[in-house]
């Protein structure tokens, strides 16, 4: 029994020892197993609370940068709306700007005769001057030439004696012998009313001719000669309500300038003008009643310029119309006068005039001598002797004395007018003593009668 007993006492004592061996190590696992649980939920919340944190800090900076997005989107948009306005504003002034120019091209246009600037400026010493005075009604000019036929006319009412430039041909004057490389050629000229748009034109040739009989016979519309510069008008445009003009220069041959153009300044209606031509040495200028239509810096070239030729085209086989031509005039111009002064020493112009058998200065002349005025007070180192001559009318002695005094008249003119002391200007007259051309015509007489500036 008692054997017994303690044998359930040792399986009992055996069983509790393992249990409570089970129990240790299971309370003690479960401390393990709790001890790195917690440890791992440890583990987890810091990685949860860093994954937080991460995405806490990529969420800002998504915001953030949607917010520098939005900015620079908004900046963007705000750039665009700001080209848009501006381009809008710009639109906008350009279209008041447009309006404001065409009332501008309206008051132009209606005003463009008060504001149009005339800087043609004619020579003062002529070289060569025709009015067709000493030639007969119906006769064609003594002191020109011609292949085909002209006639001198005068219209109903008016003096003024008018050449007649008829048919196809070349028509040019002897007496211009020379173009110099700083002169003004001037004349009126005149078509008539029924003149259409198949009426040949007008050409003006300023050429160099060897053979005078013949050379200037080479320039036609086709063909010309080595060396020229020509001027072409024509007072019917297609349409009629304007004219035509073109330009064309040759060197050697070769055609160096050429140009056609419509002008408003000679048309049908306005079939009378006054042509200037203003040559300064290479330039040309071209003018109608002193409007400007031709200004080419590299016309003239290298050249013995020394004939003017007119010729008619005679191309179209239109009505009979006719050219005419009056008052021609070549002068040197101003910029030759100051050369002449203050280079070659001697200056001669016919352009200062006397009223008749006096030494009083006609007011047109004031200009000539407002010009030498002007060289002598930019040049006060010049001193000048002023020389009067006199055709042959009168008495010797009465001319000598007369161009005297219109020779004083100059020199005190130029001191009331300037500043210019009285000891830079002596005075001289030589009356009838030295023609330079034949006093038996008017023509001649006009030439004698002139005032010579020279160098001391």
């Amino acid at each position: 029994m008692n054997k017994k007993n303690n044998t359930s006492n040792k399986t009992f004592v055996k069983t509790n020892l393992s249990l409570i061996l089970l129990l240790f190590l299971l309370i003690t696992n479960i401390q393990f197993t709790e001890a790195q649980f917690l440890k791992k939920l440890k583990k987890r919340a810091e990685e949860a609370a860093k994954e937080t944190i991460a995405r806490k800090v990529e969420e800002k900076s998504a915001r953030k940068t949607e917010e520098v997005m939005d900015t620079i989107l908004n900046a963007d948009k705000k750039i665009l709306r700001k080209k848009k306005r501006r381009k809008k504003k710009r639109r906008n002034n350009r279209n008041n700007e447009l309006s404001e120019d065409t009332n501008n091209v309206q008051i132009s246009k209606d005003k463009r005769k008060a504001k149009g600037k005339n800087d043609f400026v004619p020579g003062t010493d002529v070289v060569f001057s025709d009015t067709f005075k000493n030639d007969a009604i119906g006769d064609f000019p003594v002191t020109w030439n011609t292949n085909s036929s002209g006639e001198i006319v005068t219209f109903d009412g008016d003096e003024t004696k008018w050449l007649k430039l008829s048919g196809k041909g070349q028509f040019t004057p002897d007496g211009i012998t020379n173009i110099p490389e700083n002169a003004t050629f001037e004349f009126d000229l005149y078509v008539d009313d029924d003149y259409s748009f198949y009426s040949n034109g007008l050409w003006i040739n300023f050429v160099e001719v060897k053979d005078r009989r013949k050379d200037f016979t080479q320039w036609q519309r086709f063909k010309n000669g080595k060396n020229g510069v020509r001027l072409w008008l024509h007072p019917v445009a297609a349409g009629g309500k304007e004219g035509r003009t073109s330009i064309k220069s040759y060197l050697d041959n070769s055609l160096i300038v050429d140009n056609e153009k419509e002008i408003r300044q000679f048309t049908s209606k306005n079939n009378l003008i006054h042509v200037g031509i203003w040559r300064q040495k290479n330039r040309l200028r071209v003018y109608i009643d002193g409007k400007k239509i031709w200004d080419l810096p590299r016309a003239f070239g290298k050249a013995n310029y020394n004939a003017v030729v007119f010729n008619i085209d005679g191309t179209y086989k239109a009505a009979e119309t006719y050219f005419y031509i009056a008052n021609l005039r070549l002068a040197v111009a101003g910029s030759d006068m100051r050369k002449a002064l203050l280079e070659t020493g001697k200056f001669v112009t016919n352009d200062i005039l006397f009223d008749v058998n006096s030494a009083t200065i006609q007011s047109n002349s004031y200009k000539i001598l407002d010009k030498i005025g002007t060289i002598l007070s930019e040049n006060p180192g010049l001193k000048l002797k002023i020389v009067g001559h006199t055709d042959s009318d009168g008495s010797a002695d009465y001319n000598l004395k007369l161009s005297k005094k219109r020779a004083e008249s100059i020199k005190n003119y130029l001191l009331n007018n300037y500043p210019i002391d009285t000891t830079r200007l002596q005075t001289e007259g030589k009356g009838e003593s030295q023609p330079v051309a034949d006093n038996a015509t008017k023509t001649g007489k006009a030439k004698n009668r002139r005032v010579e500036f020279v160098k001391l």
